[in-house]
């Protein structure tokens, strides 16, 4: 079996509607969903028929795992809820996945992977759209381009975003934009203007993606940069939110108004929206466009891939990301092309 926690959020929900709607394939185990809100996750079981528990992490250690394998977390931010998840897995030999993006507690992760291995356990990180497809996409590049050692990586995610992503973008903010470069973060703070495939210029701004984290630990680059398509005042803001979220009160304040607005964010995203991914070398002559589904959808999708691979083939002990464990099966199963564009 597997458990989904956090099953009652924007993409939990996505998700269990693929599985139903994929009907009794066989092909994964029977999953518990998990969630803080029992009323949340009651209604969910109930309507997709699945056995559920209901419980915050401060009692995640009195749970029961029996016959679990596999723990796979979408609740957020990752800072706060990696660390109780991590403990339990170690202690009750299960593996763990999440669709983390955030650079911070997956470097973290990096760096006592040496400890997993030597549990036996696996730690999959980064299941979700960003990381998934952003190094799908560097991947593909590097397959025409294999001599290529420094890269840019931008991402246009359109049809809005959940009070989780928002949450764990502002924990982000007041630790400041950076580039990968030989082992090393380098600041990053000049936007670049794109042209889009249908002709359209678009602003992408310095992000400091998980890919900063992810793909150099498994492919030989020598800097990597990584950016996200805003509206230009998001630019003129960016140094005052720096700011400003680096003051406590103000940051638990903003995570305060963000969960008051989980309903509403929910229900303005656009599903039917598409996402662009871009990748470029420096002095390359062309630029690989990748074109997704909506960002929520897609990572529904990729879990539930990323799961059936795992239960088909296993999985190595210790960190790595979802697509680095299994980049052709993911590239084909989630359907993915690259065109290419003279730059």
């Amino acid at each position: 079996m597997w458990l989904l926690y956090g099953a009652n959020g924007t993409t939990g929900r996505i998700l269990l509607r693929f599985l139903a709607e994929e009907g009794q394939k066989g092909d994964i185990p029977p999953l518990v969903i998990a969630g803080r809100r029992e009323e949340a996750i009651a209604a969910l079981a109930k309507d997709y028929g699945l056995p559920y528990r209901a419980f915050d992490l401060t009692k995640v250690q009195s749970q029961d795992f029996s016959g679990i394998r596999l723990v796979v977390n979408f609740a957020g931010p990752y800072e706060d809820t990696q660390g109780p998840w991590l403990e339990v897995c170690a202690a009750h030999g299960l593996d763990y996945m999440d669709i983390s993006g955030e650079w911070r507690s997956i470097g973290e992760l990096y760096g006592r992977a040496a400890q997993y291995e030597a549990l036996g356990r696996a730690v999959i990180v980064a299941a979700g759209f960003d990381t998934v497809a952003g190094e799908a996409a560097l991947w593909a590049y590097l397959w025409k381009y294999p001599t290529a050692k420094r890269l840019r990586l931008g991402i246009y995610a359109d049809g809005g975003f959940s009070a989780g992503t928002a949450r764990s973008a502002f924990r982000m903010l007041p630790h400041g934009f950076w580039a990968y470069e030989g082992g090393r973060f380098l600041p990053l703070r000049k936007p670049r203007i794109v042209c889009l495939p249908d002709g359209r210029e678009r602003l992408f701004w310095p992000a400091t993606l998980a890919e900063l984290k992810t793909f150099p630990a498994w492919q030989p680059i020598e800097r990597l940069e990584t950016y996200v398509a805003v509206p230009p005042r998001y630019g003129r803001w960016t140094p005052f939110l720096e700011r400003v979220t680096a003051i406590a009160p103000v940051a638990r304040l903003l995570d305060r108004i963000l969960v008051s607005q989980r309903l509403r964010l929910a229900t303005e995203m656009d599903l039917s929206a598409s996402s662009l991914l871009f990748v470029e070398a420096e002095n390359g002559e062309e630029r690989l466009w990748m074109k997704t589904e909506q960002a929520y959808l897609f990572t529904a999708r990729a879990v539930l891939e990323t799961v059936r691979l795992y239960f088909q083939k296993g999985a190595q002990p210790g960190v790595a990301s979802a697509f680095s464990r299994y980049p052709e099966a993911l590239w084909e199963r989630l359907s993915l092309e690259a065109t290419y564009q003279q730059v």
